[in-house]
């Protein structure tokens, strides 16, 4: 093994954004926050024994994989200490509130709003407020713009913790954006004045804000007045400014459901066709005259040309993470051609991946950061086992082979994109859509060839006010993806709900992946097994038969068919939706119990019988004593307790409330669980009621 690995020397620096990205898991998985130093101490000490152990080769490569793991872990400490901000400790009732605007986004049920500089004149916030809060309105606020300073009443609460656990973090989102508190507003926003910028930066923030704002407008309002369909604005929105919440429900739906989410997300797709589009016709152009491509770079100067393009796209789309993310490779790819290098290869994404991840290590446990690279990983290997196979048919044939070989090339890079991202899929959304690829084959060419093209030649005549057929012309190509989305989505079948693997499945899945696709020579095959070991404990990993919320009120159950059944179906939308994705069951809407199911109700409460197990959910106190008699396990809402020499096992309501929503897999002869405090432990970002309470 030791001849099989130096023989892989040359692509040893492959694995530098791996050895850091370990050490960014770690950090994330300890159930508390480790102090600052232990990262660096770790770094210097392997970075001192790799020096000392140089002649050594194994120790020598032992140590310094070491140093980058905890290079890796010292950086993520130190970005969580660096983005650290008052967060508030309990919900509020409704407060008077001023405050400065930061941004407004539109959104499907109403605005969301980004406020800073809050004066809360009762002290309802507490004695640190948050300097960020986002807000949601649900009427009006057409004329609010950001760097106005507006009063308004709100009722705000922390930043909710996942509604199950190895749900959706956005405690530990929220940490990283700076958000203090989430909330609503309750009254019309009244505009007070017009607050004066932090600084030429601050004055920069609120003028790029205030003029994409206006485009998104502009947009919106150039797609209606061509008669374009309701949400075709929406849409062309999402793919310029990056203002997605205003696309009609029903149609993201569709998007999602065909496999096309990731058109209406600018990423690495869009940054790559803007930087296709500017490069090819800035050097076509420029070959069109001799005397300046026979002297000059030409290719220099037309990727200095798409670099500068790309960079202003990333600031007109409000520079989310995503973005960032796709700006960085195709920046690290456009640099490689000012500096003569080879521009799409592993070592660009190795850089790439380096960056994001010294910059931002927060991004390693996104679903963003995990789909781009998982997809841009397996595109680059795969051409590279291929690309001497393909090379041989270019310049073959005439018009049509060459139209062929370029449809060929969609569908293999469809495909390739499609089986690296996945399992990534699976994990973070619990939903594998069966026709992504007949999806993507008929929408991807549309928004590469007709959309975006489309868009740019909009931007380029927006200064001249000539870009309202452009504006048309783009969104009658949208038109044509939102019908493709639309036809795929309600093909039979189209979605397959599947319960979410765990997390040590994604861990050797990943782990098997890159040892695949980072290594040339034959023994990169083993990873196939790692790979295949993650999937088959992915199958046999059991999605839980019952869930509590962490009121003790609401209870779901894994019955037949497979479908989950809810004690109540009142209100918590997004709470069913993630517990019917964890679980596997797709589709429809929550339902609660029916007729035929294994459960018993009465004015006290109901029993639920379930794989051997009574389960007693009381909603009064007088059926506790019945309950602790002949119950296996109970769940209350209120304070509860059996008396001594009672079998049952009771989940009441204040350690509900402590510990967070449970999730149980019932057997025999006991039953095994976890809990949102529990996988949360005690980080920056955990909610400041969880305590660790061992039920």
């Amino acid at each position: 093994m030791g001849i099989l690995f130096l023989n892989e020397r040359d692509r040893w620096i492959f694995w530098l954004p791996v050895a850091l990205g370990t050490g960014i898991a770690l950090y994330f998985s300890l159930p508390s926050e480790p102090p600052l130093w232990v990262g660096g101490a770790g770094a210097a000490l392997f970075a001192l024994l790799a020096w000392g152990g140089r002649r050594f080769l194994p120790l020598w490569i032992a140590a310094v994989y070491l140093s980058l793991v905890f290079t890796g872990f010292f950086m993520a400490t130190e970005r969580t200490v660096a983005v650290a901000a008052p967060r508030l400790e309990h919900a509020t009732w409704v407060l008077p509130l001023q405050g400065r605007l930061l941004a407004v986004d539109p959104a499907a049920d109403g605005l969301r709003l980004l406020l800073d500089r809050l004066e809360d004149p009762k002290g309802g916030m507490g004695e640190r407020p948050p300097r960020r809060v986002r807000l949601h309105l649900a009427h009006g606020g057409q004329n609010l713009r950001a760097g106005q300073i507006i009063a308004f009443q709100a009722s705000l609460m922390p930043p909710p913790p996942p509604v199950a656990p190895g749900g959706y973090d956005f405690a530990r989102v929220a940490w990283f954006e700076g958000l203090g508190a989430v909330g609503y507003i309750t009254t019309p926003p009244e505009i007070v004045g017009r607050a004066r910028p932090d600084g030429w930066s601050g004055r920069l923030r609120l003028m790029l804000r205030g003029w994409r704002d206006a485009l998104t407008a502009h947009i919106g309002a150039a797609m209606a007045g061509r008669g374009l369909p309701d949400g075709t604005g929406a849409t062309a929105a999402a793919l310029i400014t990056g203002e997605r919440g205003a696309v009609p429900p029903v149609l993201m739906q569709a998007y999602r459901d065909a496999g096309l989410a990731h058109i209406l997300v600018i990423a690495g797709m869009h940054m790559s066709m803007v930087a296709g589009l500017v490069y090819g016709a800035m050097r076509g152009a420029l070959a069109a005259f001799p005397a300046l491509a026979l002297r000059f770079p030409i290719k220099k100067w037309a990727a200095a040309a798409a670099l500068a393009v790309t960079f202003g796209y990333l600031l007109v789309s409000g520079a989310p993470v995503p973005t960032q993310r796709a700006f960085v490779m195709n920046g690290f790819v456009l640099l490689a051609v000012l500096l003569d290098r080879e521009a799409l290869s592993l070592r660009t994404i190795t850089w790439a991946a380096t960056a994001v991840l010294l910059l931002e290590p927060e991004a390693l446990t996104g679903a963003s950061f995990q789909l781009s690279f998982a997809a841009v990983y397996m595109l680059i290997s795969g051409y590279e086992i291929l690309a001497p196979r393909l090379a041989g048919l270019r310049g073959r044939g005439g018009w049509a082979a060459m139209l062929l070989l370029h449809g060929a090339g969609i569908l293999l890079t469809t495909l390739l994109a499609a089986a690296g991202t996945a399992f990534y899929a699976l994990y973070h959304f619990n939903r594998f859509s069966a026709y992504a690829l007949l999806g993507n084959l008929l929408a991807v060419p549309v928004v590469g060839l007709w959309v975006m093209p489309a868009a740019l030649l909009a931007m380029l005549l927006l200064p001249l006010g000539l870009d309202g057929p452009a504006w048309g012309l783009m969104g009658h190509g949208l038109v044509l993806v939102d019908r493709i989305a639309l036809l795929v989505a309600g093909l039979p079948g189209a979605v397959l709900s599947l319960p979410k693997p765990p997390l040590a499945a994604l861990a050797l899945f990943t782990l098997g992946g890159l040892w695949l696709l980072l290594w040339r020579r034959p023994w990169r095959v083993w990873g196939l097994a790692a790979m295949a070991a993650a999937l088959g404990l992915a199958a046999l990993s059991p999605p839980p038969d019952l869930l509590v919320d962490d009121s003790g009120r609401v209870v779901a159950a894994r019955l037949d068919g497979p479908r989950l059944a809810f004690s109540r179906v009142a209100g918590g939308r997004m709470l069913q939706d993630s517990w019917r994705q964890q679980a596997g069951v797709g589709g429809g809407r929550a339902a609660s119990w029916a007729e035929g199911d294994p459960v018993r109700c009465d004015g006290l409460g109901c029993v639920l019988r379930l794989k051997g197990w009574r389960v007693a959910l009381p909603d009064r106190r007088e059926a506790l004593a019945d309950d602790c008699r002949l119950a296996s396990l109970i769940v209350a809402p209120f304070a509860a307790r059996c008396p001594p020499g009672s079998a049952a096992l009771v989940l009441d309501g204040p350690l509900l409330r402590r510990t967070g929503t449970h999730r149980l897999w019932l057997g025999k002869p006991g039953l095994r669980m976890d809990w949102v405090a529990q996988e949360e432990g005690r980080r920056p970002w955990t909610p400041f009621a969880f305590q660790e309470v061992t039920p």
